[in-house]
């Protein structure tokens, strides 16, 4: 029965909207990089799948939900012939983005105030699309919104980003955000709201019954929610909408609106040869060797909670190549962590990373490749980089290090991009401090976004030294400016734990940490080649 005194769906939905961004002004979520959002990493899986994708340096880069612009921003400082566009709700981040803008002047890049329902023709078309932690967070008219965005401003050669909360997985989830939201008052002031959710969370932990699977959940999530932010802890629990799908029902989505699935953006994850064998050989023989029916026995097999998918408009479905071939890593780049450490046994040897997995080779051509790769780290590298000049067995060595390259990629010790990151991985004499690292530091900013695009800690004496680091300023110069801190009391000085004043001290010490400092920024990938 309809009741005579609901509002217009479209009146409902108009204050929907306005609640959100009301909750997202009130508290704001962290603006972050998101490496595996990144243009150049979507580009390479795509081109991994046979489909050619546009070049970075002029592509058009469209951003749903981009808060501040923390995911944006730094591509456009990048990018200065690519354009970049983002939109959001909230007028407290967009004008926290603006203002960050502004003072980096960039002119490549605008956030716009508005609601995605509001995106049409006369916005252009889009070489990559983002929309990150998004879509299940928005009512279904926003989500239909979404997808119809992605499939009518993506560019002939466009591939589109969306995150979302999957089921059955999420459902696990459910629970604790059903009795959250049950308890919790609707008050305009989300930190109460989240000092009461940690309140309860701890009351229910504590009180439920001795040795029940509940209480054991909940001791669990007790454990997980003092890791959490208030921001994260607001907007994933206590927003009023938050709607899993199955991945099959997302896929159908994106096919009614003229999409099709390509890839997931963590490719390791759609790799059955990651997994258990059991799980891996369950997942095939449940899903009959399907891409998608597989896909989705594998969120049944393993809980899975949270997926980023990869789209792309469905006419150029028939061009994608499913069974990757090394030969496809000719022109990529790769990027691995800093955590890699290679084994030499005999002429053989392994190449290991912290999570143990690892690749093992017999050919010490390949230890060779993979050792500059190790050495060329925060830079990625392309082929090229890691071949001898000239070789009697160039072409065999080629071949070699295509394949173990791709292994890497599909096992997640490296990721494929078409972005030549220029990171220097020494500081040199001339280093100069990656322009949006320089300004966070001089705004003291605790955290920045690096060269790979990723977030990146900021102690005292970086936050004291990017700012100066010009390409023009010394060693010298450096510490005596950590020494003029020191004098005027913005930086403390100490040696075993006991403050030291005197002069000569003082720079002793400044000219060690600031040696030190500007091999971390390097290996941090802050400052350019």
């Amino acid at each position: 029965m309809i009741r005579t005194d609901e509002k217009p769906p479209t009146e409902d939905l108009e204050q929907l909207i306005a609640r959100m961004a009301l909750k997202y002004d009130l508290l704001p979520y962290t603006s972050n990089p998101f490496p595996q959002t990144q243009p150049g990493r979507l580009g390479a899986i795509a081109t991994l799948s046979g489909l050619e994708v546009a070049p970075l340096a002029t592509a058009r880069v469209l951003e749903l939900g981009c808060a501040a612009g923390g995911n944006l921003i730094p591509l456009a400082a990048r990018f200065a012939g690519a354009r970049f566009v983002g939109v959001d709700l909230s007028r407290t981040q967009v004008a926290a983005g603006r203002a960050r803008i502004a003072r980096l002047g960039l002119s490549n890049i605008e956030i716009l105030c508005r609601s995605f329902t509001e995106l049409d023709a006369t916005d252009g078309e889009f070489d990559y699309i983002v929309c990150h932690g998004v879509y299940s967070w928005a009512p279904a008219p926003v989500r239909e919104a979404i997808l119809r965005i992605c499939r009518e401003r993506l560019s002939p050669l466009g591939v589109a980003y969306v995150s979302y909360n999957v089921l059955p997985g999420w459902r696990m989830m459910q629970g604790l955000r059903d009795s959250l939201l049950l308890h919790v008052a609707e008050t305009q002031d989300m930190r109460q709201r989240v000092a009461q959710a940690r309140a309860l969370l701890e009351t229910l932990a504590a009180a439920s019954p001795e040795g029940s699977l509940h209480k054991q959940a909940l001791t669990a999530w007790k454990e997980r929610f003092s890791q959490f932010s208030d921001d994260y802890i607001a907007h994933e629990f206590l927003e009023e909408v938050n709607d899993p799908c199955l991945f099959r029902d997302f896929v159908a989505a994106a096919e009614g609106a003229g999409l099709a699935f390509l890839a997931e953006a963590e490719l390791p994850s759609m790799i059955l040869e990651n997994y258990p064998p059991q799980t891996a050989e369950e997942a095939r023989r449940l899903g009959g060797g399907q891409l998608l029916a597989v896909e989705q026995y594998l969120d049944l097999l393993t809980g899975r909670t949270f997926r980023q998918s990869l789209l792309i408009a469905r006419e150029r479905f028939d061009r994608v190549r499913r069974d990757i071939a090394p030969d496809a890593m000719e022109g990529l780049a790769f990027l691995t962590a800093g955590d890699l450490r290679i084994e030499r046994e005999g002429e053989g040897g392994r190449v290991i990373d912290a999570a143990g997995r690892f690749l093992s080779t017999t050919s010490p051509a390949v230890l060779d490749c993979l050792e500059r790769l190790l050495a060329r780290f925060p830079a990625p590298s392309v082929l090229d980089d890691l071949l001898p000049v000239e070789a009697e067995d160039a072409a065999e060595r080629r071949a070699l290090a295509r394949d173990a390259l791709l292994k890497m990629t599909l096992i997640g010790m490296a990721a494929v991009t078409i972005d030549a990151v220029g990171a220097s991985p020494e500081p040199g004499p001339h280093a100069k401090s990656w322009v949006v690292a320089a300004d966070d530091a001089a705004r003291g900013e605790n955290f920045t976004t690096n060269l790979r695009h990723e977030r990146v800690a900021l102690g005292p004496v970086a936050q004291a030294l990017l700012p100066k680091i010009d390409g023009v300023a010394t060693a010298t110069d450096l510490a005596a400016h950590l020494v003029r801190l020191g004098k005027d009391g913005r930086l403390t000085f100490a040696r075993d734990g006991s403050p030291v004043a005197d002069d000569e001290a003082m720079l002793r010490i400044a000219e060690e940490q600031t040696a030190i400092c500007l091999q971390l920024l390097a290996k941090n990938a802050l400052l350019t080649a």
